[in-house]
């Protein structure tokens, strides 16, 4: 999104052209974490039932809002990369770059979803000495880990796509056969 950004204004196509790139060594990636993750999901219900049942009474309603932003997610990343050369130049780029926004932002809602389960089992909020759950959804979300996590997978994610992006053009750089490349 920066980098297409970057082009938009500089109206240098070669920021486009990378921009590109990176959103298709992206899709790859989502493709095959949404892959181990229903993996995940299935081992976690067939191995752990009861573990999967408690943490569902809790967050049964983020649970649903995550399945929505989920398909939410999926439907924007595809209209994002498949839309990629209609939307360009005018006002379509600003409809490209919004939807990369709009990608970005939930994204992220996933993630802050997904921490407010992890750190629930690290710092449960709401639960008696016998594991008895008697708090509200956004007592178990919002405990005492929620928020450090949430930074840190935040900053965690951008040096790891950064990384990824450092190394995708490194192997680029390598491989290039003309000085242009």
């Amino acid at each position: 999104l920066i980098i297409e950004g970057l082009g938009m204004a500089t109206r240098d196509e070669r920021y486009d052209k990378m921009a590109y790139e990176f959103i298709k060594v992206s899709i790859t990636a989502y493709s095959l974490t949404a892959i181990l993750g229903g993996l995940l999901t299935i081992c976690l219900i067939v191995f752990y039932p009861h573990l999967v049942q408690y943490l569902a009474g809790i967050f049964k309603e983020t649970m649903f809002y995550y399945a929505l932003l989920f398909f939410a997610e999926s439907a924007t990343l595809y209209i994002y990369y498949y839309g990629w050369h209609w939307l360009q130049g005018g006002f379509r780029k600003w409809v490209h770059l919004t939807l990369g926004l709009l990608l970005n932002a939930v994204g992220t809602t996933l993630m802050f979803l997904a921490n407010a389960w992890v750190t629930f089992m690290m710092s449960p909020a709401g639960v008696d000495a016998a594991g008895v759950f008697s708090g509200d959804t956004w007592a178990a979300i919002h405990n005492f880990l929620w928020n450090p996590i949430n930074i840190h997978r935040f900053v965690a994610n951008i040096a790891y796509g950064g990384s990824i992006v450092g190394a995708y053009a490194a192997f680029k750089f390598l491989t290039a056969t003309a000085r242009q490349e």
